[in-house]
Order: C-alpha cells, then sequence, then structure tokens
C-alpha cells in the first residue's frame, strides 16, 4: 500500500485532539480518585498524568490502533521503512514520550554521582566533567528549541519520541493532505531555529559557559540539594517554595493542585486559602 507524507497541518491536528482525550481523561481519573479517597489522592496524584496516558495509548497504538487524533487527521503512524511499528517501538515510544525527560535529568545524577565516586580520575577531570554534565542539565532546554524548529521546517517528527524512534505520519490518500499553511509552518521553523542559534552564540560570547562557573556550581550542587527538605507532595526539592499560615512549606504548584480540590493544608488539614499562601523568596 502506498502511503502519502501527513503535512505540518496534519500532524499537529492530529497530537493536539489526542492531547485533548488525554488531559479530558486525567480530569476524570482526578475526580474519581479524589472521591475514592483524599489522603490516596494526595499520594498518587502526581502519576495521575502517567496513568492517564499509558492507559490512552496502550489502548490505541500499542494495540495496533488508531488514537482518537489519528483518526480524526486521517493519519497513521509509520517507521522510517513505510511499515507499521512493531509493539516493542510502540512501548519504547510511549516511555520516551511520557518520562523522557525524568529519564534523562536521572541519567545525569547517576553520571554525576559516578563521577564523584571515582577514584580513577583526577580533580581536574573530575571538575570538568561534573562543569559539563551540570552545563548540560541547566542547557537542556536548547534541545528542545532545536527540534521543534526543525518540525516545522521539515515536518517529519511531532516530538522527540517520535525522532528517536522513527515514528512518523502518514496518509492514505493524498486528496486528505491539508497544505495550508506549508510554507508559514516553515518561515516559522527558520526564525526559531535562527532565533536558537543566536541565544547559544550570544550565551557564549557573555561567557555564560565559563566552566569555571560549573565548576563551582557542580561542585557545590550536591552538598546543597541534600541539605534541602523536599516537598511532602512531590517528595522532591522545593520548586518556588510557597509557605501557609499554619507555617508548613509546599512547592508552588503542588500546593496551587492540592488547594483546588481540597482548601485544607495537606499535612495539618487546617483551613487554607488560595489568597493566604506567600512565595517564600531566598528560601534554603
Amino acid at each position: 500500500m502506498k502511503f502519502y507524507k501527513a503535512e505540518i497541518a496534519d500532524i499537529i491536528r492530529c497530537n493536539q485532539r489526542d492531547e485533548a482525550f488525554v488531559k479530558n481523561l486525567e480530569s476524570q481519573l482526578h475526580s474519581f480518585l479524589k472521591y475514592l479517597s483524599s489522603r490516596t489522592y494526595h499520594k498518587i496524584r502526581l502519576y495521575v498524568p502517567v496513568i492517564a496516558n499509558v492507559w490512552y495509548y496502550w489502548l490505541t497504538s500499542l494495540s495496533n490502533l488508531q488514537t482518537l487524533g489519528e483518526e480524526y487527521a486521517g493519519t497513521l503512524r509509520t517507521t522510517n521503512e513505510n511499515r507499521i511499528p512493531t509493539k516493542l517501538k510502540q512501548m519504547i515510544w510511549l516511555i520516551m514520550y511520557i518520562g523522557g525527560d525524568s529519564l534523562l535529568d536521572r541519567a545525569l545524577l547517576a553520571a554525576e554521582k559516578q563521577v564523584n565516586q571515582s577514584s580513577s580520575l583526577t580533580n581536574n577531570a573530575k571538575e570538568t566533567l561534573l562543569s559539563f554534565i551540570q552545563f548540560f542539565k541547566e542547557k537542556k532546554v536548547y534541545l528542545k528549541w532545536i527540534h521543534h524548529s526543525l518540525f516545522y521546517i521539515g515536518g517529519k517528527y511531532y516530538n522527540i519520541a517520535n525522532r528517536l524512534t522513527g515514528i512518523k505520519y502518514v496518509i492514505l490518500r493524498p486528496w486528505m493532505q491539508d497544505k495550508s499553511f506549508s510554507g508559514s509552518f516553515s518561515l516559522l521553523g527558520q526564525i526559531s531555529l535562527f532565533y536558537v542559534i543566536l541565544n547559544i552564540l550570544l550565551t557564549i560570547f557573555n561567557n555564560e559557559f565559563s566552566l569555571d562557573k560549573y565548576k563551582t556550581s557542580s561542585s557545590s550542587n550536591v552538598n546543597v540539594s541534600e541539605s534541602k527538605k523536599g516537598c511532602v507532595l512531590c517528595t522532591e526539592s522545593y520548586k518556588s517554595p510557597t509557605a501557609t499560615p499554619c507555617g508548613h512549606i509546599f512547592c508552588w504548584d503542588c500546593l496551587q493542585d492540592s488547594l483546588r480540590y481540597q482548601q485544607n493544608c495537606p499535612v495539618c488539614r487546617q483551613e487554607v486559602l488560595p489568597s493566604r499562601i506567600v512565595l517564600l523568596q531566598n528560601h534554603l
């Protein structure tokens, strides 16, 4: 069977539809779990997006069926050899799609720990390697920007998981291709890529890539992170630490999500109004 390339508008419409269905499924799961048990809900609420994505794509892509977005846009997933992806490849795609950022962060932390514990490396070598790891952790967003720019220019891989697994979108009938705004998308991608490259060059010229900066930050990073207490909701280091009137501290986003469903402190259950929480500055 002959396939035809899916245009950028087709791919965007397909993925936006899928994301909308997954978001709706997340909302339903939040309501259901909150109804069952508020205490249990607060423990597992951060995993709801993962559950929703696994559930949705397990019943569609991993079962060799079109997703609702693909059916809506008239697209199919194929490999670079124009074959339907195997279940193993679809599963690898799903893992990268859901937890790619988390896996990358864990890999960088593991590499950092390995370097610190190495007895065969000199101190200078350790500092250099740690500086590069720290640099990559802070600047990895550039990779996403470059990927998005290349998508708008070439219109092949919608997300990084697709690019790494070689899964692309095709259409069965040429008259279904939506070539509207293809030139505009390409121009947008070129401008975006120019902007990213310009940012990288400006960062280099402004000495933000100085190894001395990263050597200092990387050598003190472990001690600082270990001295911080974690948020009880996400069990990670505080991100935008926020205090309740009763004195408990959480991440801003974690507390906002919690108060959206129940306006009580997750620790002591005291009533907390969203207008009464305080964003802490220079919190260590």
